[in-house]
């Protein structure tokens, strides 16, 4: 089905190869699960094989690439969506349309297939797929899972025989992570070929067939999964790989005491649908974790709170913070990094806008985040993981007292995650307030003090 033999892929920007020698070989209706630190080459190789990498971003490649026993090199990019769907860690970027239900059938109007037929394909769709609650809606509508199962299914729906997932769990809960463990079950026994890029490897431990792991962009293994279940812990952790069990989230409930008060917090979406807070003390000086699921209001409670949007009222020790105050006094790490980065190096990023920019705090930022070696790239040449790091490198820099992180940890590995949850820590002492959105369990466990659940402020 997908073969790679001695394959290197290399970008302009980059002086040394992003991918080396890559021998692999995916059978027809094999899942195989690829996995390895951030920048180990992982989206590198899923746009090697969907042809983003060779002719959109124009890299430059050797050896041999094949689909189907047709080389990817000398097939157009239309000819290649016929062999091989995408889904991305953000759908969004995939969407053409406003309407779920055209969504689905893009590809198919674009191929030119007759009416009658993509009404067959659509039907067929749904008989395989539960996913009837997603027709004709708005797409700007649609939760994080929502939209990443709409993804899945616009990609079985082109037919296509290979389909490559590029960390789809990043930002799903757990709930929704189970219902994507569904769907790809679904997609293994309808014969469809998978190759899912994920830092998070519990949930596909019962799906894939092997378990490929990229290091500084080589394979540096290559095992039936069965040999990967009887590997002991400290050897994946050595590779930097999450935990192949479920891991639970440990109870920290939050001390309605201190200096930081939110008077107020009133969120609608719906008439009948928000959150809303009254008088809720928070301590100085702590690490606070926000839960809950998809859709709940999490991004937006953090925006209320900032003062980006209208809706809330905070005050520190009686005095009441003004929209504009807060947001001179927030750091922002956003669920989508890409939108944030101002300059064209990330030495000039890490710095942009502090008034001390020779910081003793800002090599050692750098040096604990493994962002030394990349100051002179371009902030979005960067792979996912990287850019979020420059990220929390970014707010965790700054004199702002007050820090806000949207899923930092989004397709991060274990040992990078690690690092970050060691510096927030590092730096509670120097900033007021820290709060964190995250979905990822291991991560919080290890880095927050406690916990609010803002399903207990639902209606």
């Amino acid at each position: 089905m997908l073969k790679l033999t001695d394959f290197s892929l290399s970008y302009l920007e980059t002086q040394e190869a992003t991918l080396k020698n890559i021998n692999l070989h995916i059978k027809a209706g094999e899942a195989v699960l690829l996995t390895g630190q951030s920048g180990s080459g992982k989206s590198s190789l899923i746009q090697a094989i969907n042809g983003l990498a060779l002719h959109y971003n124009h890299a430059a490649c050797q050896g041999q690439l094949t689909i189907a026993g047709k080389d990817v090199e000398t097939l157009p990019l239309y000819a290649i969506s016929r062999l091989v769907a995408s889904v991305f860690q953000n759908p969004g970027t995939s969407f053409f349309n406003v309407n779920t239900t055209m969504e689905l059938v893009f590809f198919l109007e674009n191929m030119g297939i007759p009416k009658a037929e993509m009404d067959r394909r659509l039907q067929a769709l749904l008989a395989v797929f539960p996913i009837e609650h997603l027709l004709n809606r708005d797409i700007f509508a649609l939760s994080g899972g929502e939209r990443q199962f709409l993804a899945i299914a616009a990609a079985y729906l082109t037919g296509s025989p290979l389909i490559v997932l590029d960390e789809p769990s990043a930002n799903l809960d757990v709930p929704s992570i189970d219902k994507l463990a569904n769907l790809l079950k679904i997609l293994k026994a309808e014969g469809v070929s998978l190759l899912l890029a994920e830092h998070r490897l519990y949930y596909a431990m019962d799906i894939v067939d092997r378990v490929v792991v990229l290091q500084k962009g080589e394979i540096i293994l290559d095992w039936p999964i069965a040999k990967f279940l009887a590997a002991a812990p400290e050897k994946l952790r050595a590779l930097g790989l999450r935990t192949r069990e479920r891991v639970k989230l440990v109870a920290k409930d939050p001390v309605q005491d201190g200096p930081w008060t939110i008077d107020r917090l009133n969120l609608k979406f719906k008439a009948d649908h928000g959150l809303q807070m009254q008088v809720v003390k928070l301590q100085e000086k702590q690490i606070y974790g926000i839960v809950g699921p998809n859709g709940l209001g999490k991004s937006s409670f953090l925006r209320l709170l900032m003062g980006l949007e209208k809706g809330a009222d905070l005050s520190y020790k009686g005095q009441s913070l003004s929209r504009r105050q807060r947001r001179r006094s927030s750091a922002w790490v956003m669920q989508e990094v890409c939108h944030q980065f101002f300059t064209d190096e990330v030495g000039k990023e890490i710095v942009y806008g502090l008034r001390n920019k020779q910081a003793p705090e800002i090599t050692q930022t750098l040096t604990q985040l493994d962002l030394n070696d990349l100051l002179e790239r371009h902030p979005l040449s960067l792979s996912g993981g990287q850019q979020q790091r420059l990220a929390i490198a970014c707010a965790l820099a700054s004199d702002r007292p007050l820090v806000f992180m949207d899923e930092p940890t989004s397709g991060m590995d274990y040992a990078h995650m690690a690092d970050i949850s060691a510096l927030i820590r590092s730096r509670r002492e120097e900033k007021s307030l820290i709060m964190l959105v995250s979905h990822d369990i291991e991560f919080l466990n290890m880095t927050v003090d406690q916990i609010i659940d803002l399903r207990n402020y639902a209606f």
